[in-house]
C-alpha cells in the first residue's frame, strides 16, 4: 500500500481467509463481528473492495488495513500473535501496537472496578 497525493493506492492480494485461518476463525464469524451478513461479505471480497469496507475489516480483525494484503506474494509476518479475552471481549494481538492499546484497556478496567493494579517487576 502506498499513498500517492489524497488517494491510497492498494497493491496485492487480500489475505483475509489466511489470517481467520490462523485465528481459528471463519467467515461468518467475522462478518457476525462487523455485523454484516456472510453473504455481504463475501461479495466484498469477490470484488474490489472500497477501503472502508478493508478498514472495518481490520478493525474486527483487530489489525491494520495493511496487515490485510501479501506484499510481493509472502505473507506480513509478526514477531507477536495472539488472542486475550479481557471482560467478556476477545482482543487480537499481532503486533506491539496492539500489546500498548491491550494494557491500556486492562489498566482502564482494574481502574473502574477499583482493583489496585499489579506491581511491575
Amino acid at each position: 500500500m502506498r499513498e500517492k497525493a489524497d488517494k491510497i493506492i492498494i497493491e496485492g492480494e487480500i489475505k483475509v481467509k489466511d489470517i481467520l485461518r490462523a485465528r481459528g476463525l471463519k467467515m461468518y464469524q467475522l462478518a457476525e463481528l462487523m455485523g454484516i451478513t456472510p453473504e455481504s461479505l463475501t461479495r466484498a471480497l469477490q470484488r474490489n473492495p472500497q477501503y472502508s469496507t478493508l478498514k472495518s475489516i481490520a478493525d474486527a480483525l483487530g489489525v491494520s488495513v495493511r496487515d490485510l494484503f501479501v506484499e510481493g506474494g509472502e505473507p506480513i509476518k509478526s514477531i507477536v500473535r495472539g488472542t486475550v479475552e479481557v471482560q467478556g471481549k476477545v482482543r487480537h494481538i499481532d503486533n506491539l501496537e496492539d500489546i500498548y492499546r491491550l494494557a491500556a484497556e486492562v489498566e482502564k478496567a482494574y481502574e473502574e472496578a477499583k482493583i489496585p493494579l499489579p506491581t511491575r517487576r
